[in-house]
């Protein structure tokens, strides 16, 4: 069965359009994945502004939040880990029933745990802390937001 030349034209247009919308949806993706890393995106809610103090006085300054917070792994496992995370964010940040400490889940705890012994591995190789699993926020959990960190969160008035 043969197309009318209109009918061609047509698909052929369609096509071209699904395309450029695919190349745009993809740019916006990739930017917003991006700018949502950035440590000023972070502090930018309420919740948040405390930590963001303290992290920007840090040693850890020149890193950004995804580098500490996001797993390690393909950009499938990163994206589906910060949608989840943001998505949490998100709706306690609205709700504003953030708790006025706020901490970090045992698995956002072994994230950063294990961030931490990526970048300083050459540091802790011949210390007993390469040994054993090390558990680096046992001594070091103010080091990049100071003390500060516990009273993040949004302080309901009652």
């Amino acid at each position: 069965m043969l197309l009318k030349r209109g009918t061609k034209s047509s698909i052929f247009k369609i096509i071209i359009l699904g395309m450029i919308i695919g190349i745009v949806a993809t740019a916006v993706a990739v930017l917003a994945y991006h700018q949502s890393g950035d440590a000023k995106f972070c502090g930018s809610c309420h919740s948040m502004k405390p930590v963001y103090h303290q992290w920007s006085a840090s040693n850890h300054h020149q890193f950004t939040c995804t580098e500490c917070h996001l797993p390690d792994t393909h950009i499938v496992g990163k994206v589906t880990y910060k949608t989840r995370a943001g998505l949490n964010d998100l709706v306690h940040e609205t709700a504003r029933d953030y708790q006025v400490s706020i901490g970090l889940s045992p698995h956002s705890r072994q994230i950063v745990n294990g961030n931490c012994i990526r970048c300083h591995a050459s540091t802790i190789a011949q210390t007993p802390m390469a040994q054993d699993g090390a558990n680096c926020l046992k001594c070091h959990r103010y080091l990049v937001h100071g003390r500060g960190q516990d009273e993040g969160g949004i302080k309901v008035e009652k």
